[in-house]
């Protein structure tokens, strides 16, 4: 754990398995969302690779196939960003989102974590991970501690973890991982005690501030982006001592002067930015390192006395809200002992430009008005049930007693996921909206659709996001497999059989980006190519590891049906021939190695 400007880390990198690794179960929590992160973050649990978005066209299929029903991502509803690229792929992540639905008007979820278990070799482990960052593509600074189970020297229960996960992710582990959790010791990092580890549900009022009551350090330092004159006045009324104060310069704008309290400028975060999955493929980063940062994101309150320190990180803000409640909030208290790790921080924030009071901007606070008129309008839409249908007249969205009470103050419109471009506006007097006029095919087929709503005194100022709604019918696990034949294609279609069977991956030298131009030509790879795609070597697979083997094949067989259903739906009519003809030589090979280990055909 080091505050030095020199030692970021990735989070994906935290979390990824290690060699002999799998991942069993994944529970995350965040406020925002970029679903292209999460794919990253997919890429990275359950890829090969140390570079999450330079994986391979057959590694995202591996990564997603791991990761399948193991990871749960906990999200304020409405803060999914709405993705420009890459969306074809991304329906296979809507069962992986658990929209938690607070009216962000008085309380928001905003918990940042990560808890992960893994099984191997060795047993399993346990990881968790708390902290500031969203699961986005920002590179603002931000802060977090990674706790690890084991059973080696200076490893320490920790029933917070346990409570944590119990209450605060409730519903999202079972009753034996939480029982390993309640049993399991952690090891901190170097110079760094666990003291507590704190969190409130949406709409609790829980002060995090109590551990402090009565302190007399020699100096209190502090990052958070936001900030109010109820929260900083709090930590003042409870620790004595001077205090210096990174924030921005708005904040402190907002917030005024305040005694005992030194302020210093840090550039305003943007902890909703979107991946730039070229940038990562470039640098095989992982987790948008190889960016600059833009801001200070982080939120942490360190208090010194001599050589020793003590330190609340998480996610709340020096706010209210953030502090006391009634946010969902989670934060960890530390005793720090080694300078090495305290003393970078206190450095980066003292060494900040000072800031003093400035004028308030008209312009900007108008700006700030409308863009709060039309976040309300928003929040009350996103309190109405909403409902998709899908049948032979096409998509329809409906929304119980439609909204034309805030169509004064915003515009809206809705589109398909699949069909982004196709932006429908929400007329008045209507209760629904057809997203689409005939049903798409069902690789296409999705929960997700794409909100958008504008300002009505200044339409420049406007807000899109995702949202998952309840699609009846739909056949996810079938769908999945349609989508992962349509994105594998004609052209890798044998050397995606063969990864599933022996786990050699042909594409290799790809990345899972490639257009269907870069694929090849719309037909089969030349057999010779696949010369070890023979049945003597399925068999010596199989003898490896039986176990794996067979799971696989009857993985294969399943999808097999979908495959079929998928390449008969192309439109050239020499490449579904090719399509069919392919998959009416892999169905008697499959058949072959069923019979050949004993196994009943399917």
């Amino acid at each position: 754990m080091s505050f030095e400007s020199s030692d970021g880390a990735s989070v994906f990198a935290a979390m990824r398995p290690r060699k002999g690794q799998m991942l069993t179960r994944a529970v995350i929590a965040t406020y925002s969302l970029d679903m292209v992160a999460l794919l990253g973050l997919v890429l990275a649990l359950g890829g090969d690779d140390e570079a999450d978005f330079a994986s391979s066209p057959l590694g995202l299929v591996k990564a997603f196939e791991q990761v399948r029903g193991k990871l749960v991502v906990m999200h304020q509803l409405g803060r999914i960003s709405a993705p420009r690229a890459h969306r074809s792929i991304l329906p296979l992540l809507d069962t992986m989102l658990h929209a938690v639905a607070t009216d962000e008007r008085t309380a928001s979820w905003h918990p940042k974590i990560m808890l992960a278990r893994y099984a191997g070799d060795g047993g399993h482990e346990w990881r968790f991970w708390i902290g500031s960052r969203n699961l986005t593509g920002s590179t603002d600074l931000e802060a977090g501690l990674l706790l690890v189970s084991g059973n080696g020297r200076g490893t320490k229960t920790i029933a917070d973890v346990h409570d944590l996960a119990a209450e605060l992710l409730a519903g999202s582990l079972q009753e034996g991982e939480l029982a390993e959790l309640r049993a399991a010791k952690w090891s901190a990092p170097a110079g760094v005690t666990v003291r507590r580890l704190l969190w409130r549900r949406p709409g609790e009022e829980k002060p995090f501030l109590d551990e402090w009551d009565g302190r007399r350090p020699e100096r209190i330092r502090a990052l958070s982006p936001f900030i109010d004159r109820t929260g900083i006045g709090a930590i003042l009324g409870l620790i004595s001592g001077p205090m210096t104060l990174m924030t921005t310069r708005e904040s402190m704008s907002s917030c005024g002067p305040l005694g005992r309290v030194e302020y210093r400028t840090a550039a305003a975060p943007d902890p909703e930015a979107e991946v730039r999955v070229e940038d990562q493929q470039e640098e095989a980063a992982g987790d948008f390192s190889d960016r600059p940062t833009i801001g200070v994101h982080a939120k942490v309150l360190m208090t010194t006395r001599g050589q020793k320190a003590e330190m609340m990180l998480g996610s709340a803000n020096l706010t209210r809200r953030g502090l006391r409640g009634p946010n969902a909030e989670a934060v960890v208290l530390l005793d720090i002992t080694d300078p090495a790790v305290s003393g970078p921080l206190a450095g980066f924030i003292d060494q900040g430009v000072q800031l003093s009071a400035e004028r308030p901007d008209e312009e900007r606070e108008m700006r700030l008005r409308i863009e709060r008129e039309l976040d309300h309008a928003i929040y009350a839409l996103l309190e109405r049930p909403m409902a998709l249908q899908l049948d032979s007249a096409g998509l329809r969205l409906s929304i119980d007693g439609g909204i034309d009470d805030l169509l004064a103050t915003a515009t809206v419109s809705a589109a398909s996921f699949g069909a982004s471009e196709r932006q429908v506006p929400w007329p008045p007097k209507a209760s629904e909206v057809v997203l689409l006029e005939r049903p798409p095919p069902l690789e296409e087929q999705s929960s997700l659709v794409i909100l958008m709503a504008s300002s009505v005194s200044d339409p420049a100022v406007q807000r899109s996001w995702v949202q998952r709604v309840e699609l009846p019918g739909l056949d996810e696990e079938r769908r999945d497999r349609a989508l992962l034949a349509r994105y594998v294609g004609v052209s890798r279609f044998r050397a995606w059989l063969r990864s599933l069977l022996d786990g050699y991956d042909a594409t290799g030298g790809e990345r899972w980006t490639d257009d269907a131009a870069n694929r090849g030509n719309g037909t089969s790879l030349p057999i010779s190519q696949f010369e070890h795609f023979a049945l003597e070597n399925m068999l010596a697979s199989w003898a490896r590891d039986p176990l794996r083997f067979e799971a696989r094949l009857k993985g294969v067989t399943a999808m097999l049906d979908n495959i079929e259903e998928t390449f008969g739906a192309l439109q050239e009519a020499d490449e579904r021939s090719a399509a069919l003809r392919e998959l009416g030589e892999v169905r008697p090979f499959i058949a072959a190695v069923t019979l050949a280990i004993g196994q009943e055909p399917a």
